[in-house]
């Protein structure tokens, strides 16, 4: 099976939180608007989670947002803060970032990942 880009046929806003560090949706403007991408599952799997084997976790329903390479888009590891991302662009659906890497660096198929879920209690329904 020969790897290949994803094909981006959405786009997204990217911003960091309204405070360093703190879930919540931001203000505008946002840093990056109509950024392509696409919102996938990871190879088509559910990565709920249910927290550590010690305390008693709360379940989330991640996805993974694919976008081209080098796009700017902040995790955890960022030395300010991770983002929020709107996806699709001006929806309403607002997710928070836990994650971000590359995928096939150095390759011709290298794109930019980031695991996200979405903010308890910002979506308005029927969702969108």
């Amino acid at each position: 099976m020969a790897y290949r880009l994803p094909t981006w046929i959405i786009t997204c806003d990217i911003s960091q939180p309204p405070a360093a560090g703190i879930v919540g949706i931001p203000p505008g403007p946002y840093r990056i608007t109509g950024q392509i991408c696409q919102l996938t599952y990871g190879h088509r799997v559910n990565v709920v989670s249910t927290g550590g084997t010690v305390q008693v976790g709360v379940l989330a329903l991640c996805m993974n947002l694919l976008l081209p390479p080098r796009t700017d888009i902040r995790g955890p590891q960022d030395t300010t803060s991770f983002d929020m991302v709107q996806v699709p662009s001006g929806s309403g659906r607002w997710y928070s970032v836990a994650a971000v890497d590359d995928i096939g660096k150095g390759f011709t198929n290298e794109h930019r990942s980031a695991s996200i879920y979405a903010v308890s209690g910002s979506w308005v329904p029927p969702y969108p």
